[in-house]
């Protein structure tokens, strides 16, 4: 293999690996949510509470709910309750979620001890009325691969118009985008996405923007490296743009 060749795939697998295991930083931020509960294919009217054990709380809270598609998101937050936090470090242990709907009515209890105190998911099934921590397994892979074949379609759409036709150019597309794409929704991943999850989504694009360019303009020989470079600029301006609005609309 070519040294340009391996000097490609290295700086490639930095860069997935600076997307998809990123530094930990800490700064003020909005209040993460104590859990989110997945619903998949929920009654429109679907409405999910929660009912404290130890009775300073007499009416239930009402979770936040959020739709995505075929996914509705219940959170709950600290700030939810009147006294927040503090008065919650052993509440949530025996609670009880009630699920309300016009098709049935039914309460879970909440498994709070098994959680630590923020960001946890838990998922819903209708159908066997049960509450369970963390999500399938499949769920999270099934979702990266349909935002890569989304991006794959609408960047393969642009590189198609641009006239490359050659079965070596599209090898170099697919491995390319796969690697780098893929990388980048594995980061973007979870209905726990925080409030500044665009910044790290722009900030993910210009980097896959430049490792793209040099790949493309070292490997793509079938057109001249003004047009490749004018695709790579064109094709990842549009995977701004409509991949902000999957992630927006979609589940993740």
């Amino acid at each position: 293999m070519k040294r340009s060749s391996l000097v490609i795939i290295a700086l490639m697998s930095i860069t997935l690996l600076h997307i998809v295991l990123p530094p930990i930083v800490y700064a003020n931020a909005a209040e993460p949510p104590s859990f989110t509960v997945i619903v998949s294919n929920p009654p429109e009217d679907l409405s999910l509470s929660l009912q404290f054990s130890d009775g300073e709380q007499v009416n239930a809270l009402e979770l936040k709910k959020e739709k995505k598609a075929w996914e509705a998101y219940y959170r709950f937050f600290y700030h939810m309750t009147p006294s927040g936090r503090d008065r919650l470090k052993d509440g949530l242990k025996n609670a009880m979620l009630i699920v309300e709907s016009s098709r049935q009515n039914f309460e879970v209890p909440l498994t709070g001890d098994t959680f630590g105190m923020y960001n946890n998911l838990l998922t819903l099934d209708m159908e066997t009325e049960s509450l369970t921590v963390g999500q399938p397994s499949q769920r999270v892979p099934l979702l990266i691969a349909l935002r890569v074949m989304f991006t794959l379609i609408i960047e393969g759409f642009i590189f198609f118009l641009f006239g490359y036709r050659e079965k070596r150019s599209w090898l170099v597309f697919l491995v390319v985008n796969i690697l780098t794409q893929g990388g980048l929704n594995a980061m973007i991943t979870g209905p726990g996405l925080g409030a500044y999850w665009m910044i790290g989504f722009i900030f993910g694009e210009l980097v896959i923007l430049i490792v793209e360019m040099i790949a493309f303009l070292k490997l793509v020989r079938e057109h001249k490296k003004s047009r490749t470079a004018l695709y790579t600029v064109v094709a990842n301006a549009a995977s701004l743009v409509l991949g902000g609005l999957l992630i927006t609309y979609l589940p993740v």
